[in-house]
């Protein structure tokens, strides 16, 4: 499998795969970013902003757009990326060129219900938070 470089002028845009609600918000930040981290979360967030309130799909982009944003380096954007796709809220897909064209699609977070009884996820998030946490978050 052949390595693209990420660069910043390498275009992107987002397709919306789902409805992102207020209530996924907060399970995004509460359940997910014990995970991933507050980085990745950022990225997701920046790239559901991307679109506009109920498009389908965000104008072309570049990345050197959500480096100014992010205010981080292209090594962080895609370590972030991968741990979004590793945990199913979105999937990337690219047109190699002299210019690379990237497609991000995004999902939602699961549930808290869906979360809580996934075979990895809980016990993933169990061991970064520790067990009186982990029960307030499933009390909540």
């Amino acid at each position: 499998m052949k390595t693209i470089t990420l660069l910043p002028a390498d275009t992107y845009t987002v397709v919306n795969k789902s409805i992102l609600t207020n209530e996924d918000r907060k399970n995004l930040i509460a359940l997910y970013e014990p995970i991933i981290g507050p980085l990745a979360v950022s990225l997701y967030l920046t790239l559901w902003h991307d679109l506009d309130a109920c498009e389908l799909f965000s104008r072309n982009l570049t990345h050197h757009h959500l480096m100014s944003i992010l205010k981080c380096n292209l090594q962080t954007i895609k370590k972030s990326r991968e741990s979004l796709e590793a945990l199913g809220l979105m999937k990337t897909f690219v047109k190699t060129g002299s210019i690379n064209e990237y497609i991000y699609e995004m999902f939602s977070p699961l549930s808290p219900n869906e979360f809580f009884n996934h075979p990895v996820l809980n016990i993933v998030l169990y061991n970064n938070i520790g067990a009186s946490e982990y029960e307030h978050l499933k009390t909540y």
